[in-house]
């Protein structure tokens, strides 16, 4: 029994050595880490603005931080994701096949399974708001700029938040169109308006990766592969700063669960979130990070 305990012990310390090796060549020590993301002086306010409900998943940990600090959290989806059907609603391969009626239907019935699950996601971080609007998933393309940063500065003035966050607008992430057409929509309202006596916005934080998180991105997600940029000079903005989020590791593993209609996309993106220990897991996925805009 003594060398069984000894034997596992032994295999588990290798595990979690593998692992903090692993760590250590997917993040980047030279990015600076901060805790304070708001200005002393301003409003405790933070709202993101994203395209589609689990896009909030890249700030969790952030979101949360902000909220124990004592900052009002509010989320806004531009859409209700209602174009991201996969396997576990519908095989992806027979979509065709349907009429546009049956189609349509499967897209209203996906659109309020997710709005269900960002009311839990809601819930779960404690926001003080969230709203959702019915902009077309993956269609954002054909819709005026000017209609989206309409929303965008109605959002603003509703929440006066003194710091924004979104996706990046050169790539969106990993290449999806509606993540960049959002996050234009907020840049252009940020530097169009910055600066107005009544524009409370101080700050964009923009998610990004470092390289060498991208490069594991490239190697194991088939999404992240098939979308992203093969002119590297065409890739995510450089990582300014990061917040460090283990100890808010298993807010960010309960919202990616919530997501239940998501789930092979997490697996794809994300393996093995699910199945270690979320203190284990975000010890290594350790750092939200973000091109930061003034």
């Amino acid at each position: 029994m003594k060398k069984l305990i000894i034997t596992l012990s032994i295999i588990i310390l290798l595990i979690i050595s593998g692992l903090f090796y692993f760590r250590s060549k997917i993040q980047d020590e030279d990015v600076p880490q901060t805790e304070n993301l708001i200005p002393d002086n301003l409003p405790k306010e933070a709202l993101a603005i994203f395209a589609h409900p689990d896009d909030e998943i890249t700030i969790i940990g952030t979101m949360r931080m902000l909220k124990e600090q004592g900052v009002e959290t509010g989320i806004c989806y531009m859409t209700r994701g209602e174009a991201g059907l996969n396997g576990s609603i519908i095989d992806v391969s027979k979509i065709k096949e349907l009429a546009d009626t049956s189609l349509n239907k499967l897209k209203k019935e996906l659109g309020q399974r997710r709005t269900k699950e960002v009311d839990k996601i809601a819930s779960i971080l404690e926001l003080n708001h969230h709203e959702m609007f019915d902009f077309p998933d993956s269609g954002t393309s054909d819709v005026p700029m000017d209609s989206l940063k309409k929303v965008v500065r109605s959002l603003i003035q509703k929440y006066r938040p003194s710091v924004l966050f979104t996706l990046d607008d050169k790539v969106g992430l990993y290449g999806h169109p509606d993540h960049r057409n959002i996050s234009k929509a907020v840049l252009e309202v940020f530097e169009e308006d910055k600066g107005k006596a009544d524009f409370s916005p101080k700050k964009l934080y923009q998610v990004t990766l470092p390289k060498d998180m991208i490069a594991f991105a490239l190697n194991i997600a088939e999404g992240f592969r098939k979308n992203y940029p093969k002119d590297p000079t065409k890739g995510l903005p450089q990582a300014d700063i990061c917040v460090s989020i283990p100890s808010y590791g298993r807010y960010k593993r309960d919202c990616m669960l919530a997501h239940v209609s998501q789930r092979p996309t997490f697996d794809d993106m994300q393996p093995g979130f699910a199945t270690l220990p979320p203190w284990l897991y975000f010890r290594v996925f350790d750092r939200e990070y973000f091109h930061v805009i003034k």
